[in-house]
């Protein structure tokens, strides 16, 4: 990182890259570059945890391309999602992940693993931001011809039924490709004053604010509507 100048830089795994005494290593291999003109810088890695991961953050400097592959029924091109995975439950409730498939967010049609590979094969990669000089790639397990449908769903049901945080962690970085996001244990009162709306409505003496409890029921929305003043009252 510091002995020789590099024209070509492959970085593999940056999110699990320690700090050497002279700093970040990433930034030490990026600077060996500068002398070239024609550099060629290549960043690849598995997500960690949002907001301290590397290649998130080069992520959000990029042109964010995903790969988009057509319906195998509609012919729609589009991008494949977790939440598009969908399997059967038996009489008794069970999850029955033998019957995953991926459900077409155009035609509703059931995309099987037999259909990916045509798929791949026609798929083409689409840039959602202008592209200046970082051009970014992102691509999940779901593509893959080697990982069954089945399989995830099988996986997405064991950790949440142990309640695996760590499985679940890994679940969301190795198979999506996604960084965690930590649960936040309080509100950031600046973020929830912001999002606050007037309403020209008659209250009693001492109430500071209003709050919605919404219930939804199979017919209706059950509402209840609190005035809240000093101390929670």
């Amino acid at each position: 990182l510091a002995s020789r100048p590099i024209r070509v830089l492959l970085a593999d795994e940056v999110d699990r890259y320690g700090v050497t005494k002279e700093g970040d290593p990433l930034k030490l291999a990026i600077q060996r570059t500068t002398n070239f003109h024609n550099r060629k810088i290549n960043m690849v890695s598995t997500p960690t945890t949002s907001g301290q991961s590397k290649i998130e953050e080069w992520w959000e400097r990029s042109d964010q391309r995903r790969y988009h592959v057509p319906c195998p029924h509609c012919g729609t091109a589009q991008v494949l999602k977790w939440a598009q995975v969908k399997w059967a439950r038996g009489e008794s409730g069970e999850h029955l992940p033998e019957s995953a498939y991926y459900e077409c967010e155009h035609c509703q049609g059931k995309i099987l693993d037999r259909h990916k590979y045509d798929m791949l094969q026609a798929g083409t990669w689409i840039a959602d931001k202008l592209f200046a000089g970082v051009a970014g790639f992102h691509i999940n397990s779901l593509y893959s011809p080697w990982v069954k449908f089945s399989g995830l769903a099988s996986e997405w049901i064991d950790v949440n039924k142990s309640r695996d945080r760590n499985g679940l962690m890994e679940f969301i970085n190795l198979k999506l490709g996604e960084p965690w996001v930590e649960d936040q244990e309080e509100i950031d009162h600046d973020h929830l004053h912001k999002r606050r709306e007037y309403y020209p409505a008659d209250l009693p003496d001492g109430v500071l604010l209003l709050t919605a409890g919404v219930d939804v029921q199979d017919d209706r929305l059950e509402v209840e509507v609190a005035g809240w003043g000093k101390g929670r009252e």
